[in-house]
């Protein structure tokens, strides 16, 4: 029970209160208070033989605390217990407050319980469409990383020919044109057909022993354009 309770600040002025005063003076009254916070402290009721244990304890007479629970009509009895209406009507308005406050912190408690259950599901979808979102990022990332890398391995780096190279390869066609002279050329040119980069040297020199075989007059007319030109 709580350390204190409530009573009416003009409790004094009760009838019946006044009767024990003029009965047992200012004793009386206090055996009445003593005996209140006692059934406060016992949740409402007393047996009746605790009466002279009461004396004891207050250091009055027995007969005083038997006259303030039986004579004055402010305490009930069955026979074998004494209580007070009011201090039990207290006592419960103090129970249903008390519960009441319980049930509701209860009630508040399961709410953001229950909000907290609702959040965790959107929470966890979340995290599996962004871990789902990763993995396709990564996937795709990984295909087109697949696919440079094979573009790369179809696609030869040009490497420049030696001279013993081109010979070998005009000696191998019976082609009449100068190794040498092919190489000083294109070489000039950073080994450039046109704007772009030479891929196989072998269709340049194919393409210099056509040029070296095409009739006299076309010769003739090609004569004002340049070797780069022609490459274009």
């Amino acid at each position: 029970m709580k350390e204190y309770f409530s009573h009416d600040y003009n409790a004094r002025n009760d009838p019946k209160l006044q009767e024990v005063l003029f009965e047992h003076g200012i004793a009386g009254l206090g055996v009445f208070w003593c005996l209140i916070e006692n059934l406060y402290e016992q949740g409402g009721e007393l047996p009746l033989t605790a009466c002279k244990s009461i004396a004891f304890a207050l250091h009055t007479e027995s007969n005083i605390v038997e006259s303030v629970v039986w004579d004055f009509n402010l305490f009930q009895n069955d026979g074998e217990k004494f209580w007070s209406n009011s201090v039990n009507a207290r006592i419960n308005k103090r129970n249903d407050i008390t519960e009441k406050r319980k049930q509701a912190a209860l009630s508040s408690w399961l709410s953001r319980r229950e909000k907290q259950m609702q959040s965790k599901p959107d929470a966890n979808v979340m995290d599996c469409n962004a871990i789902k979102e990763n993995k396709r990022k990564e996937k795709n990332k990984s295909i087109s990383n697949d696919i440079e890398r094979e573009k790369a391995k179809t696609v030869k780096r040009f490497c420049p020919p030696t001279l013993q190279e081109v010979q070998a390869y005009i000696q191998e066609k019976g082609y009449s044109i100068d190794a040498e002279a092919f190489i000083a050329f294109y070489e000039s040119k950073g080994w450039m057909v046109g704007k772009n980069k030479m891929k196989d040297w072998r269709m340049a020199i194919v393409t210099w022993s056509k040029r070296d075989n095409r009739p006299a007059t076309s010769k003739k007319s090609q004569t004002n354009k340049s070797c780069n030109d022609e490459w274009t």
